[in-house]
């Protein structure tokens, strides 16, 4: 934005946005005093006030409303419209952890305000499944499960899928709030999904991309990729972990969980 100046009563000084000092001769006039003009002289361009700016960032916010795409456990792709005031509202009122109580390095988050939608909850998604589910009961106590072909594939909107099935159980009476869920994956390297379900095996959360750090093979350990999951939803029970893709040699998965602590010490 340009500055401007008056100079010797005759002359009007201006900085262009170059920082180029430009001198334009004031036409006198008899009527009144000289005075600085608003603008430079030949100078087009719209200087808003600091009101007018938020009025019009206010306008383009509400002409070209934000979104979000998520996608169901059968592969179905939404779009919807994301209103931030309205889920930091839902999240205050669900007892949301605040960002001073915010646990770093641990996502997905699983709190309530984040769930799925009701449609998707009450479908038929994975009941069928319960027999394939193993229990990992005792926290800080490591389950090892093994080649991910011995369990039932799980069907998606664009196939089958290689899939375990594990469950911690709903949060006891006595919970800190905060259960913490790690997932070790050895062997090839793999792309993973989860389905988050609840006590009768009805879906709560979806990741259709779980993040998973990776660890290099050193002398006293092999490689692993890991998963580190915040459960904050007292009725999270159970899990569907499925590969993106199929394996070209064997894999095994390493699960562990503690409330209120990281499960490995």
């Amino acid at each position: 934005m340009s500055s401007a100046v008056l100079a010797d009563g005759s002359y009007y000084t201006w900085v262009d946005a170059q920082g180029r000092i430009h001198n334009e001769p004031i036409a006198p006039d008899e009527d009144s005093q000289e005075k600085p003009l608003d603008s430079p002289p030949g100078d087009d361009a719209e200087y808003l006030t600091e009101e007018q700016v938020d009025e019009k960032i206010r306008k383009f916010d509400e002409d070209n409303p934000a979104f979000y795409v998520w996608v169901e456990a059968d592969g179905t792709t939404h779009t919807e419209t994301y209103d931030a005031e309205s889920e930091q509202e839902a999240a205050e009122s669900a007892g949301a952890v605040s960002d001073a109580g915010a646990v770093i390095g641990w996502d997905p988050m699983l709190a309530p305000p984040f769930r799925v939608s009701e449609k998707i909850h009450t479908g038929a998604c994975c009941e069928a499944f319960r027999d394939q589910f193993v229990e990992v009961p005792e926290q800080f106590k490591s389950v090892q499960l093994f080649d991910p072909v011995r369990y039932r594939s799980f069907p998606t909107a664009v196939g089958d899928h290689s899939a375990w099935y594990f469950e911690t159980g709903i949060a006891a009476k006595e919970s800190s709030g905060q259960r913490f869920l790690v997932l070790r994956l050895r062997g090839a390297p793999v792309e993973a999904s989860f389905i988050a379900l609840d006590a009768a095996y009805k879906p709560l959360y979806f990741s259709g991309d779980l993040p998973m750090e990776e660890t290099p093979e050193s002398w006293h350990s092999v490689g692993y990729q890991e998963a580190r999951i915040l459960i904050e939803d007292a009725e999270v029970a159970a899990f569907i972990l499925y590969l993106d893709v199929n394996p070209a040699e064997d894999v095994s998965l390493e699960i562990r969980w503690a409330d209120g602590y990281t499960p490995f010490q």
